[in-house]
C-alpha cells in the first residue's frame, strides 16, 4: 500500500510541477492505479452504499419463516410481550440475529413490523384475560397496561389496525363471540 501511495506522490507532484512526461513505465503505473481505483470502487471501500436488502439476502423466505416460527414458540412459551417498552434488540439475542435480521425477517415471514408483531401477541393476550369471569369487568386501560401496552393510545392504534374497531366495542363484540 505504501508502495502505491509512492506513485500516487510522485504523479502529484510531477503534474503539479508541470514536469511530467508519460514514458512506459509511468503509462503502465497510471494504468494500474485506475484499475487499483476501480477494484477499490466495485468491493465497496469506496462510495459504499447502504442496503441492507443485499445484507440479508442469504434469509431466504423459508428460512425467514422457521425463524417466525421459533419466535412465536419463545413468544408463548416465555410472553415477552408483556415486557413494556420491548426492544427488537433483547430479543433478537435470544435467536442469536442482530436486530436489523431480526426485523427483516419478520418483514419477510409475516409482513409486520416489530412493534406490530408485539401488538398483536398483546391484543391476543387481552382476548384471553377478558375470557376470565375475574377480568371481564375490570377497565380496558389497566388490562392494556397488564398486556404490554405502554398506554391506551397505544392499544387503540393496534386495536384499529387490527380488528378495524374500537375499544369500546371489543370487549361487546369479544363477549358477544363467547
Amino acid at each position: 500500500m505504501s508502495l502505491l501511495a509512492s506513485y500516487v506522490a510522485y504523479f502529484v507532484l510531477h503534474s503539479s510541477l508541470g514536469n511530467f512526461t508519460f514514458t512506459s513505465v509511468s503509462l503502465i503505473l497510471f494504468i494500474l492505479l485506475a484499475f487499483f481505483l476501480v477494484m477499490l470502487c466495485n468491493r465497496g471501500l469506496i462510495f459504499r452504499e447502504n442496503n441492507t436488502e443485499t445484507e440479508q439476502s442469504y434469509i431466504d423466505y423459508n428460512t425467514a419463516t422457521e425463524y417466525s416460527k421459533l419466535l412465536d414458540k419463545i413468544m408463548c412459551k416465555e410472553k415477552f410481550f408483556l415486557i413494556h417498552n420491548l426492544k427488537i434488540k433483547q430479543i433478537s439475542r435470544h435467536l442469536m440475529l442482530t436486530p436489523g435480521e431480526l426485523d427483516y425477517i419478520l418483514l419477510k415471514a409475516k409482513r409486520k413490523t416489530f412493534n406490530e408483531y408485539l401488538d398483536d401477541f398483546r391484543i391476543k393476550e387481552l382476548k384471553e384475560m377478558l375470557n376470565i369471569p375475574e377480568y371481564q369487568e375490570c377497565d380496558l386501560k389497566c388490562l392494556a397496561e397488564a398486556c404490554g401496552f405502554d398506554d391506551y393510545s397505544d392499544f387503540e392504534k393496534a386495536l384499529s389496525r387490527t380488528y378495524h374497531i374500537k375499544p369500546e366495542n371489543f370487549r361487546r363484540e369479544l363477549l358477544e363471540e363467547y
